[in-house]
């Protein structure tokens, strides 16, 4: 295994164990907004498809911790876009998100922005965020 795919196994557990002491869970985000989307404007059996895939990824964001820690096992068993994906999900938004939130910070002034990062900081759920975003951009 490559030292970086180690560290990112190690990122994945502690952001994890972060997550799961702070009660942060994840969501499917955008993708779950177009799968509803489909499902409205799509009827019979494929509804019905998409409504259990719905689903599943909730259940799967509802871990929250757990999932990225379940991430981190499948980095360390090599299966890293699976595990990227459910880390995506497990912790509530991957690396473009979060980039969102702080570009969306910049853009309300200096002193929202400090503020922003002090939060961020001092929290052991956006800790485990951004170790959970590391450990996918470590995942090699």
């Amino acid at each position: 295994m490559l030292i970086m795919s180690k560290s990112a196994v190690i990122l994945a557990f502690v952001g994890g164990a972060l997550l799961i002491i702070a009660g942060v869970t994840g969501s499917v985000g955008i993708v779950g907004m177009a799968i509803e989307y489909l499902i409205d404007h799509l009827g019979g059996p494929t509804a019905d498809m998409l409504s259990i895939v719905l689903q599943a990824l909730n259940f799967i964001a509802d871990l929250g911790g757990v999932a990225v820690i379940v991430g981190g096992v499948l980095i360390y068993m090599g299966r890293k876009r699976v595990a990227k994906f459910i880390i995506g999900i497990g912790a509530g938004m991957g690396l473009i998100g979060f980039l969102i939130l702080l570009i969306s910070a910049l853009f309300h002034g200096w002193v929202y922005t400090v503020y922003f990062l002090f939060i961020i900081f001092q929290s052991l759920g956006w800790i485990g965020v951004i170790l959970s975003i590391a450990a996918t951009l470590l995942a090699k």
